[in-house]
């Protein structure tokens, strides 16, 4: 089983709604809307969420401050 990088619901690779290449991954998802917003701007999705959070946390600090 594969992880939709969009949505994070668990995908078969053996049957997914559609995919994409990547840098040389195949990335698999539940729905053509998924696979849309990834060919978009694969890197929202791809960037690890606990750095994202920390950046919304750094940004939001120095509004505040």
């Amino acid at each position: 089983m594969a992880i939709d990088p969009v949505c994070k619901m668990t995908v078969d690779e053996n049957a997914p709604a559609a995919t994409s290449e990547y840098k040389g991954v195949t990335y698999y998802f539940c729905a053509p809307g998924c696979k849309a917003a990834f060919d978009e701007d694969p890197e929202k999705y791809l960037r690890a969420p606990e750095r994202r959070s920390l950046l919304s946390r750094l940004i939001r600090g120095r509004r505040s401050g």
